[in-house]
């Protein structure tokens, strides 16, 4: 963790514990307001926002005002990367960033992002979501982390500002900034590129001085983020499902009188449900009214979704080589 982060991480945990300290003895009762900070990267017109804003009002009339919400939007309290170190410091309570920053956490995470493995379909399965979460909680717990689930960030789109992409040859030799995590840094090398780790802040600016050639983000990204510095658009149906976690301060969350973690469970399950069936049909939305202001988006045919399933084998097998239990738990989960 770089000096900077402890710094900025120690200061806001010290000014929120002088802010709650009338509230300090509320943890062991049933009583008493119990403060949830939550931050994201994101500017408030993205639809994470929205979400964690419907979260917020579901857990506060539940709780009938003994949960309160304070929600800090485009890294005005901490970017996503930063959000995940401080949780267990008391500077936030709950973050929702993309799921591959959790493989800072543990490598057996990067289950969420091997290609082709979580679906629309298999998350539509309440079993499968349940069994997915407890495998999640399994690699974080030890780090003070609790998985509440996996919300919807988009089906993966590959953007570009000079290169108009057709297909899986015209990646090669391509600088793409992508989700951070070795499976996403396997999957662009499977195919020629090199995967570039940059905030989402940081984006537009990149690909428009030429630092990047592409981005791998989310529909919505396009629009709402990098906008008409990306020209074109490609899409491999089911090569990736982006995905948010919910998570939580585990000693924090543990901590909390039963009543309220039933609120937080239930409200987080209710979000999930509505968020997944949502979202597919906002990337429609979203991909249509960018291509009728300035973009391009072509769709990999059927012949260049086969070629993607064969490249991506190589990266399923770097993942069993390296966490070879998670991999084998992953497996059977999809083939049941």
């Amino acid at each position: 963790m770089k000096i900077k982060s402890i710094f900025k991480i120690v200061s806001v945990s010290l000014i929120i514990g002088l802010l709650s300290a009338c509230n300090s003895s509320a943890n062991s009762e049933s009583t008493g307001t119990h403060k949830i900070i939550m931050t994201h990267e994101l500017p408030e017109s993205f639809h994470k926002h929205k979400y964690m804003e419907k979260f917020k009002e579901a857990v506060e009339e539940k709780s009938d005002g003994r949960l309160e919400v304070n929600i800090y939007p485009a890294a005005t309290l901490f970017k996503d990367g930063e959000a995940v170190e401080a949780l267990g410091t008391g500077a936030v309570q709950m973050v929702w960033p993309v799921s591959s920053h959790f493989e800072s956490l543990s490598e057996s995470y990067g289950i969420v992002s091997l290609p082709f493995g979580i679906t629309d379909d298999r998350m539509a399965e309440e079993a499968f979501r349940n069994q997915l979460t407890t495998n999640l909680n399994g690699y974080v717990e030890e780090k003070g982390v609790k998985v509440l689930g996996l919300l919807r960030t988009a089906e993966s789109i590959f953007l570009a500002k000079d290169i108009e992409i057709k297909s899986i040859k015209d990646f090669k030799g391509m600088k793409i900034r992508t989700v951070s995590g070795h499976v996403a840094a396997d999957m662009l090398g499977s195919v020629g590129a090199t995967a570039i780790s940059l905030p989402a802040t940081e984006l537009a600016t990149s690909l428009s001085q030429g630092a990047i050639d592409g981005v791998n983000t989310s529909p919505d990204g396009w629009k709402d983020v990098v906008g008409s510095a990306a020209k074109y658009g490609y899409v491999v149906p089911d090569l990736q499902i982006f995905t948010y976690s919910m998570a939580t301060d585990a000693a924090w969350f543990n901590d909390l009188p039963s009543d309220l973690q039933e609120i937080i469970a239930e409200s987080a399950d209710e979000i999930i449900v509505e968020q997944w069936k949502e979202t597919k049909k906002l990337d429609e939305k979203y991909i249509n009214e960018v291509v009728d202001d300035y973009g391009t988006i072509n769709y990999a045919t059927e012949e260049d979704v086969t070629k993607w399933e064969k490249e991506m084998e190589k990266v399923y097998t770097n993942f069993e080589k390296r966490k070879p239990e998670a991999y084998k738990n992953f497996m059977d989960l999809i083939n049941e």
